[in-house]
Parts: C-alpha cells; structure tokens; sequence
C-alpha cells in the first residue's frame, strides 16, 4: 500500500502544477491535503495504540485541569488526575508519560472528550454545500471511539447577513433585528468559546454528526462553552427536530 501511494502522490503533484486559476489551486490544496490525510488515517485506523499514544504525547501535555474540571469530576477520575499531574497555582498539569493505557482512556471520556468541550475536527473533502475542512466542533455525547458533535464556524450563517442588512437598510429596528434571528431555530450565536480567541462563532445545529475520535486534531486546543450556550444548543435542537423525533 505505501509503494502505490507514493505513485498515487506522484501523480497529484502533477495535478497541482497543472492546475493554473487561484480557485483551482487552492481546492487542489485541500483535496492533495484531504487525500493525505485519509491515507494516513486509514492506515491508523487498525492501530489501537494510535489514539492514546497521540493523547499522551501531545494532548494530555498541554491540557491543563483546573480546580473546577477536577471538583467535578467523580472519585476514580480525581484519583487518575492526582497520580499523573502536578498541583500548582490552583491548576492540575500532566507530569507523567507512564500514564496506562486505561486511566487514558478514562480521562479522554470524562475530562478531555465530554460533553460540552469544543475540539478540532477534520471534517474531510467537502462536495457542494457539505460542511468539510478543519474546524472547531462542540461535544454532545462521547461514544468512547465516536462523538456526536456539531460544528462551529465562524463564517457569519446568510441568514443573519440578509437580516443585518436589513437593519443597515433602515427596513427593520433593532428590536426586530433580535427577534427575526431568535425565530431561526436551527442556528446558536457564540460569543466566547473559553480557550479559544474571542471573536464572534456560530453554531448551525442542522449540521450534527457522529464522527470516529480519529478525526481529532491531538495537537489543536481544548475549549468548552459556558452553560448558558449548552443550553441554548439543546433547546434549539429540541425546537427544530422535536416533532420529527415522536
């Protein structure tokens, strides 16, 4: 396999110089990245050591825990967190590349992957309106080697342009501004994603999905939303699919 995709890489570099308008040769980027990337996930795909080694190396490093994250956490978590990190300045930090294979599994399920954390995802080659690249993701459930997520972007949805331009127009106030872009049930506005840059995000709830844990980006940052925004995500998705879920 790896003799076939060093011709198969031949042949797309050729692609790429070929390839002369800025549209093409970015898309092509992305599709030489896109091709790259699946190869080497499939080959990864079988090896249950990937996952947790990665974790290990580059995720549990730079994830600190603060006291919040461990007084939440339940008694076997504290136990793992108390013998694998170091408690200074009110925040736990991972001092142990020993860590068993089971106790990092058990932090990925209730510290680093629960609900309600926001993570890089590689959402793969998009085609037409498909959602696809690498994105942050917000965390709904964990399937221990799946989670069901929803996407954040932070492009702002055509929806609210129309009504801010609107608003810009003199067509509507406000009050109305508010009110129309509350009545779109399937998108949540996010105004901080704690760890992240503050800029503004958006969240379009139609785009949830289950993904593999391989999609995950172990060196990229670890975030999570304020329950104000978990919540409104849940309302807005029992809004939008409540009657079609009976």
């Amino acid at each position: 396999m790896k003799q076939a995709y060093i011709n198969c890489l031949k042949k797309l570099r050729k692609f790429r110089k070929d390839l002369k308008v800025d549209k093409d040769i970015k898309r092509g980027k992305l599709y030489f990245t896109w091709i790259k990337d699946k190869t080497e996930t499939i080959e990864n795909e079988k090896n249950e050591n990937y996952i947790y080694t990665n974790l290990i190396k580059h995720t549990l490093p730079k994830y600190v825990i603060t006291q919040y994250t461990f007084n939440k956490s339940n008694k076997n978590v504290k136990s793992i967190i108390k013998a694998n990190y170091t408690f200074k300045e009110n925040k736990y930090t991972f001092n142990n590349m020993n860590i068993s294979v089971e106790d990092t599994k058990k932090l990925m399920k209730y510290v680093l992957f629960k609900r309600g954390n926001v993570v890089w995802l590689d959402f793969g080659f998009n085609i037409g309106n498909e959602f696809g690249g690498m994105h942050p993701a917000v965390i709904l459930k964990n399937f221990d080697k799946d989670l069901f997520v929803v996407p954040i972007s932070s492009k702002k949805p055509t929806e609210y342009v129309r009504i801010e331009k609107n608003l810009e127009d003199g067509k509507i106030d406000t009050e109305e501004c508010k009110k129309q872009k509350a009545k779109i049930t399937e998108i949540i506005e996010l105004e901080k994603i704690n760890g992240f840059r503050k800029m503004l995000r958006w969240v379009r709830i139609t785009r949830m999905k289950k993904v593999s844990i391989l999609r995950v980006n172990f060196f990229g940052t670890i975030g999570t939303l304020d329950g104000k925004d978990m919540n409104s995500i849940s309302n807005k998705i029992c809004l939008e699919f409540g009657d079609n879920m009976e």
